[in-house]
């Protein structure tokens, strides 16, 4: 009888301490999870990295203030769960709490080491190349995030000792009176002491639950459409993109054809065709040193056309390898490839 009344103890206070850590995963991994759907095109205000960056981390704090998904009215004013209220402390043996010392609500970085482990890590997809990290540095407004958080738990339970008359090993670290708030407990009388034989102190740090999540960031969510030789400076269409490598001072080949062009254009001009006509005048399709796109979206049938004026009047062409009257190869993939996932004809069949 007298084994049997600690290991029912220690029974329940694992039964806790197992609980919280599945709390503490939760907090952690839910919280990555939540940047997958944020609106990375949408220009973001502040210093915030992408629009909703800061917000992300906010409402997961509100969320997990009482280190569970269960009940959430995201005070203050709306909820006790945030403010200084202990209804949601039911455990019988075991109480965590954000607030006690070496925890950590949870916290994330963009593109940085987790300070919270070790110095490590860092952004992904820079190789080093200026030409590529100067377009990652304009249009990547993601990267990888790193979240992480940790429990601290203290014991409600569990006698610091047993029967000493028998034995004289140590059961457990200080038992917390409820009576004195567990908030209280936490915030002004937790002590933390690294024993390896956990005995000494009154908290228990649980491990550090630790995510990281890529977000790639560079698709374009927006249906482009843009007529040949025209410029566009919205950054959510391609254009811009385009522009940005084709006239990056770092792309050597535009570095050295810029000059011969424009003596070469400035000297036909002048020669050939009409001093008053200016290079700086023409439309992105004359001008070498813009570059001219052709995109409009496939219609409901046939290939993508544009339409073009010339010679007074008004002619239809594709604006792709769309037909080359003899396999016809991209107009036979367009046809073959389903409107779901992957190009698959049903749903989830490929």
């Amino acid at each position: 009888m007298l084994v049997i009344i600690p290991v029912f103890m220690y029974a329940l206070f694992l039964d806790d301490l197992l609980r919280h850590a599945l709390d503490g995963q939760e907090t952690a991994l839910s919280t990555a999870w939540d940047f997958t759907v944020q609106n990375y095109p949408k220009k973001a205000s502040g210093s915030e990295p992408f629009d909703g960056f800061s917000g992300v981390q906010q409402f997961a704090q509100q969320m997990f203030c009482d280190h569970e998904s269960g009940i959430d009215s995201f005070g203050p004013g709306k909820g006790p769960e945030c403010e200084n209220d202990e209804g949601h402390h039911q455990e019988l043996s075991a109480h965590a709490c954000w607030l006690n010392p070496g925890a950590q609500q949870v916290q994330c970085t963009l593109n940085q080491a987790d300070p919270n482990a070790g110095g490590g890590g860092g952004p992904v997809g820079a190789y080093n190349v200026t030409l590529h990290q100067s377009y990652m540095d304009q249009f990547s407004k993601g990267g990888i995030i790193r979240c992480s958080a940790r429990l601290g738990v203290q014991n409600y339970l569990l006698p610091k000792s047993f029967l000493q008359d028998f034995s004289q090993v140590g059961l457990a670290r200080q038992t917390m009176r409820r009576g004195d708030g567990i908030h209280n407990n936490a915030q002004g009388s937790g002590d933390l002491q690294d024993d390896p034989r956990g005995l000494e102190g009154n908290v228990y740090l649980l491990p550090w639950e630790r995510i990281a999540i890529v977000t790639d960031t560079w698709a374009l969510t927006k249906e482009q459409k843009l007529e040949r030789g025209k410029k566009d400076s919205d950054e959510e269409n391609l254009y811009v993109r385009v522009a940005q490598v084709y006239k990056n001072q770092d792309n050597q080949g535009y570095s050295q054809m810029t000059s011969p062009a424009e003596a070469f254009v400035n000297e036909a001009t002048q020669e050939v065709l009409s001093p008053d006509v200016a290079l700086d005048q023409m439309d992105p399709g004359d001008d070498p040193r813009e570059p001219s796109l052709s995109i409009v979206p496939f219609p409901e049938s046939g290939g993508p056309q544009q339409e073009v004026e010339q010679y007074g009047s008004s002619a239809s062409y594709f604006n792709s390898e769309w037909r080359d009257w003899d396999a016809d190869n991209n107009e036979a993939t367009h046809n073959a490839r389903g409107n779901n996932y992957l190009g698959c004809s049903s749903p989830e069949s490929c």
